[in-house]
């Protein structure tokens, strides 16, 4: 099987997982994609009017946020390669009665726009699950106008606990054979992402950090948020046993981190800006 078909086959799963959890996305629990989606429409500082591009948009954490920010007379388009986070944002959309905001069904190695249409573009929690990053980076340049900026947003949870959640699921991934995840390629290594970012066209690549805290009323929340996004794959390709044994040891575990207010996760949180230079 050859890079192409890899990647198509990565792109269904990927596709299939987010088509599962479309109706549930960032329902359950503390919602820290609204709140990486805001922050990430305040660094990246657009202006009225402008016309912005959203890649993987999911249930429009950023999509939203940069409606508010370039006002009626600007343009938010968001992308995504489930259809039912398209059909779940669309009715968001209608909702909300907002009338410059769209959202399409596409694949973002592949954009269905013209060169230099987009005065911004944002991808949240999304760049490392692109099969081949090299083309998606271009894609990004080529519908960027000269000067245009990019925003990624990316999280990592620094609890003693999301250690040992790791090495848990990854033990049961060698006894069992069990998939960690429905696919990755090479954004997962974000050190290395402003290298890519430069290879691909983009300037004055900057990082910027903070460390944010989210709290779930209990342990059953966070076990049910995890069924709402990219962790569910790895527990739906348990067999029921298999997983009633697992869920019995994560929440035995997430009991001693339990405080007063609830269960912390406490997470870094880094936005990768960069300006297109093509």
């Amino acid at each position: 099987m050859d890079n192409r078909q890899q990647g198509n086959q990565q792109k269904e799963r990927i596709a299939g997982l987010y088509q599962r959890v479309a109706a549930r996305y960032g329902q359950i629990g503390p919602d820290l994609f609204s709140y990486v989606g805001e922050h990430l429409v305040e660094r990246i500082g657009l202006s009225e009017g402008a016309r912005v591009l959203d890649v993987a948009a999911g249930r429009g954490a950023n999509l939203f946020a940069a409606a508010r920010k370039v006002g009626p007379r600007g343009e938010v388009i968001g992308i995504d390669l489930a259809a039912g986070m398209v059909q779940e944002t669309t009715a968001e959309i209608a909702r909300r009665q907002l009338r410059n905001v769209r959202m399409f069904q596409m694949d973002a190695e592949a954009l269905a726009f013209p060169d230099a249409s987009f005065d911004a573009l944002l991808c949240g929690f999304a760049i490392f699950l692109f099969p081949h990053l090299e083309r998606t980076l271009v894609e990004f340049s080529r519908v960027l106008r000269p000067g245009g900026r990019l925003g990624i947003s990316v999280a990592r949870d620094l609890s003693p606990f999301a250690r040992w959640y790791g090495e848990h699921i990854t033990s049961y991934h060698q006894r069992y054979a069990i998939p960690l995840a429905a696919g990755g390629g090479k954004g997962r290594e974000y050190a290395e992402l402003p290298h890519y970012l430069s290879e691909a066209g983009f300037a004055d690549v900057q990082l910027l950090q903070e460390q944010a805290d989210f709290v779930y009323a209990n342990a059953q929340e966070w076990w049910d948020s995890r069924w709402t996004h990219g962790p569910r794959f790895a527990l739906e390709h348990m067999e029921p046993k298999i997983l009633t044994r697992f869920k019995a040891e994560v929440l035995a575990r997430l009991a001693q981190e339990e405080q007063q207010d609830g269960l912390h996760e406490s997470m870094l949180v880094s936005y990768f800006l960069a300006t297109n230079a093509k």
